[in-house]
């Protein structure tokens, strides 16, 4: 992995092309332009409101929904568009792939940096949502870090695995919409993991946290609203370690498939 992290970094200014092309592209010839990074999880947001809270009036542990729930979109937003686009990516270039050579992971990993400016739009939003009900310390930074980096690895994992199994299996780009969907679901954004806990024996309740969005949440909420009282540290490490796996797995796994996917293209 170090010689093929070396290679990355001699063709880093074509991540950052390709990274720039999908933003022109995805907001090209719209009235708002990036202002849908800002708009999207507040139309979430408002939806999100209406059904766990107004109808279903979910536990968010303490803190105003509205704050607890655009905590966890920060980071939805970040993991969905990383899996959803990076699983997509090669099957999208499959033109280019097969024309010139450049490492073919670029096409994957090139999408977190798309990902990272929706994440800065809504992290500003959530700022001036939740002045008042975080606390933006040293630890809330700590935690921020170390939640990015967790949904870089699981999401881009996930992503590698899905982009280099949909070169043999087409029926997984049409899976994914759906599992993002049900990941959605499962993952406590609009609501407090207890909901979970309660319906789960306690001896099945650490498989939870294979879903790592689990675990990232808990580790940003633990330090931007002061809940690590309640977090759960044997589940935040299977997250972590899930993740790292994932990530790994799916490298080795795409530069073993990298070499024949010009064949099956």
């Amino acid at each position: 992995m170090a010689s093929q992290w070396k290679e990355l970094m001699q063709y880093r200014s074509l991540g950052v092309s390709l990274a720039r092309r999908d933003f022109k592209v995805r907001y090209a010839q719209t009235m708002l332009g990036a202002l849908w990074a800002v708009l999207q999880p507040v139309l979430s947001l408002a939806v999100l409101y209406l059904v766990f809270q107004r109808a279903l009036q979910a536990n968010t542990q303490g803190i105003p929904f509205l704050s607890y729930t655009l905590s966890g979109l920060i980071f939805w937003g970040f993991f969905n568009y990383n899996l959803s686009q990076g699983a997509a990516s090669l099957i999208q270039a499959r033109t280019m792939l097969q024309k010139i050579y450049f490492p073919r992971i670029l096409l994957v990993l090139s999408k977190s940096l798309v990902a990272s400016v929706d994440l800065i739009f809504v992290l500003i939003l959530f700022v001036f949502v939740a002045f008042a009900d975080a606390h933006f310390t040293l630890l809330s930074l700590g935690s921020f870090v170390a939640a990015l980096f967790i949904s870089f690895f699981a999401s881009q994992g996930l992503a590698l695995w899905f982009a280099a199994l949909s070169l043999r299996f087409r029926d997984l780009q049409q899976i994914i919409p759906f599992f993002a969907q049900m990941l959605f679901f499962l993952s406590p954004i609009a609501y407090s993991p207890e909901l979970w806990y309660t319906a789960l024996d306690e001896k099945y309740q650490i498989l939870l946290y294979l879903n790592p969005m689990m675990g990232i949440l808990e580790i940003w909420r633990a330090g931007i609203f002061e809940l690590g009282f309640q977090a759960n540290n044997s589940g935040i490490s299977l997250s972590i370690v899930f993740s790292l796996a994932l990530f790994l797995s799916g490298w080795i796994y795409f530069q073993k498939v990298e070499r024949k996917m010009a064949d099956l293209l």
